[in-house]
């Protein structure tokens, strides 16, 4: 009866593996690493970061443009005022609501 040992195949003999080197403790292997755009042949390439795509200028902040209730309101043809108050700002109509009595 023949008995099989653990490894399949034949075995191969120690002395025909290479030694790999060993680098000395707290030597950091350097690397450059190389910028590239993405989707091309570069990007899949080893030691290659891929450039991030350019701001879209979402969150920028932009002035606003003024608009016909602004040129309106500042030129005071609006009856209507800005009432300070602790709790906020509020728009106060300049105009009464009462309406005349008549007599008859």
């Amino acid at each position: 009866m023949v008995v099989e040992e653990a490894g399949c195949g034949p075995a191969k003999p120690a002395g025909n593996r290479r030694p790999q080197k060993q680098e000395p403790l707290g030597h950091v292997k350097k690397s450059k690493q190389q910028v590239s755009d993405g989707f091309t042949v570069k990007a899949m390439m080893k030691n290659t970061v891929v450039r991030g795509p350019p701001l879209a200028g979402a969150f920028k902040e932009r002035p606003t443009k003024p608009t016909a209730f602004r040129k309106f309101y500042e030129r005071g043809d609006f009856p209507i005022a800005v009432e300070h108050d602790t709790k906020g700002n509020r728009i106060a109509w300049k105009v009464s609501h009462s309406m005349p009595l008549i007599a008859t």
